[in-house]
């Protein structure tokens, strides 16, 4: 099944609400990543106003933009909508398992385009320059109850940001990207769906 993002006037109903209220302050983040960085406004891609933005319980981090969702080469969106199979495997995984995009929002530890390969990974250079906009994007969700941290580069980002916040719950363990070269390791689709259950449960339970 094709994302939505396939479709171009898809993306531009996301592209004309991403100054809506509660994802304004995350896009304006991605604005001044971009100036930091020397790119063009957009090539930090924005967060898709149909997830919950500033009002999240979970933040899902993972590695760098996928060329899907840069702008030029895909939608210039974080979306669980985007046209590749890493937005696909999210997107049904939370199906599955019952979790609103309202609580969710998705986030790069590397949130600008990296210098290498497209789609490969970044360097630990470029997520040590990037600790400081992780902790940027904690700090606008004050909501937040879960971090779910997809592959290694995601969980060095994470760690390299040394983010301390009481009640933060982080589930353990090598849980893989949850594109099909991380779900295709050995055993990695196993953990990727026991985290997506576990999140899933927590996130049922503090509202019970």
């Amino acid at each position: 099944m094709n994302g939505r993002n396939a479709d171009p006037r898809v993306v531009a109903d996301k592209i004309a609400r991403i100054r809506d209220p509660h994802v304004a302050a995350l896009n304006a983040l991605s604005d001044r990543i971009a100036d930091a960085e020397g790119l063009r406004r957009g090539l930090v891609p924005y967060v898709d106003p149909d997830t919950g933005g500033v009002n999240a319980r979970m933040l899902v981090l993972l590695d760098n933009p996928s060329t899907k969702a840069e702008t030029g080469t895909g939608s210039g969106l974080l979306s669980l909508d985007n046209n590749d199979r890493t937005a696909r495997n999210c997107r049904e995984a939370y199906a599955r398992n019952g979790i609103s995009w309202s609580d969710v929002v998705h986030w790069n530890v590397v949130p600008f385009p990296v210098a290498g390969v497209k789609n490969g990974s970044s360097t630990t250079a470029e997520r040590a320059r990037a600790t400081a906009w992780t902790r940027e994007v904690v700090d606008l969700l004050p909501d937040l109850e879960i971090v779910l941290l997809l592959g290694a580069s995601a969980r060095d980002g994470w760690k390299r940001a040394a983010i301390v916040r009481r009640g933060l719950y982080v589930p353990p363990g090598n849980i893989p990207h949850c594109s099909m070269r991380g779900l295709n390791t050995a055993g990695g689709r196993e953990r990727f769906e026991s985290a997506i259950a576990d999140v899933a449960d927590r996130l049922r339970a503090a509202i019970a």
